[in-house]
């Protein structure tokens, strides 16, 4: 372990470490974060623990009792290896919330609000399933065992690269961050087909996905969806909304995950506004100052 004692800074250097902000960090504090994270790695795994929803700072003169808890400074941790079984841990937020998972092998996953994610970590290849909601997902690169995210439209893998999915009734959406993605349907998205469905995606490309349903049968489909400058693409991890012409509709459902209070469509002929600017998360009077008609939304208290 490091000497370098951070002092009254220490939640603030490791908070920041977490959020992946460290680049920000003066270079011996983050060598001492990065160090003390790699220490906590050498402990077997524990067994489950509830999760903490706000990050802790705990000493090295106490760091032997926080390898006693699955949780630490609101992430998740998970070994590597695992079992050469399939072990599946369900991972979930609820409204408001956002939360951080960090496994031993480098990756790291925030999951929004009111999103859920199952992991199956196993010798061969690291699975996941983003069974409702948002995510953005850092992988660690390992060439042996993929990086899988799967969805009920279809699935993403990546090696080492970073990517947010996002989960729709009738299809998926992916943003590559960094590197390159692949994205392929499931079965149930291409009966029949010769060839598998697939497309690559590369840092700042967006990709929607899924399954069409008309009257002749399901259609599978991968499109190519309106780019997004990266920085713009994970600010919800940052407590920020970024709106480029989305319509008011969705805005507003998007804006409720968050949000204590709720808002509400008074004027149906405003659903497919688009919408532009950015907002706090939680902040839903400022939507009013993004659309021509403030009337047609209307903030709501939600009943306790």
């Amino acid at each position: 372990m490091s000497k370098r004692d951070l002092g009254k800074r220490a939640p603030a250097v490791f908070e920041t470490f977490l959020d992946g902000r460290d680049a920000h960090l003066h270079p011996d504090d983050r060598a001492e974060a990065s160090e003390f994270w790699n220490w906590l790695g050498e402990f077997e795994r524990p067994g489950r623990a509830p999760v903490r929803q706000r990050p802790v700072w705990v000493g090295p003169a106490l760091a032997a009792s926080v390898a006693t808890l699955a949780v630490f400074g609101g992430a998740l941790w998970m070994t590597h290896p695992q079992p050469a079984h399939e072990a599946v841990q369900s991972v979930a937020t609820g409204h408001a919330e956002r939360r951080r998972i960090a496994f031993s092998d480098g990756s790291v996953v925030t999951l929004a609000a009111d999103s859920r994610v199952d992991v199956a970590y196993v010798a061969k290849e690291r699975r996941l399933r983003l069974v409702s909601g948002e995510a953005l997902f850092k992988v660690a690169h390992d060439k042996s065992r993929p990086f899988v995210v799967e969805t009920r439209h279809g699935e993403v893998v990546a090696v080492g690269t970073m990517f947010d999915v996002s989960v729709g009734k009738g299809e998926a959406e992916v943003t590559v961050v960094e590197g390159v993605v692949r994205v392929a349907l499931s079965e149930s998205g291409r009966p029949g087909a010769a060839e598998p469905i697939e497309k690559l995606a590369r840092k700042g490309e967006r990709l929607s996905f899924g399954v069409a349903m008309g009257a002749r049968g399901n259609t599978g489909f991968i499109r190519q969806a309106a780019d997004i400058d990266a920085d713009s693409a994970v600010a919800w991890t940052r407590g920020r909304l970024v709106f480029q012409g989305e319509p008011l509709s969705e805005v507003i459902a998007e804006v409720n995950r968050y949000a204590k209070d709720r808002l509400v469509l008074t004027d149906p002929r405003a659903a497919d506004i688009p919408v532009y600017g950015v907002v706090n998360q939680g902040d839903t009077a400022a939507i009013r100052d993004l659309i021509a008609n403030p009337r047609a939304v209307a903030v709501e208290s939600r009943t306790p």
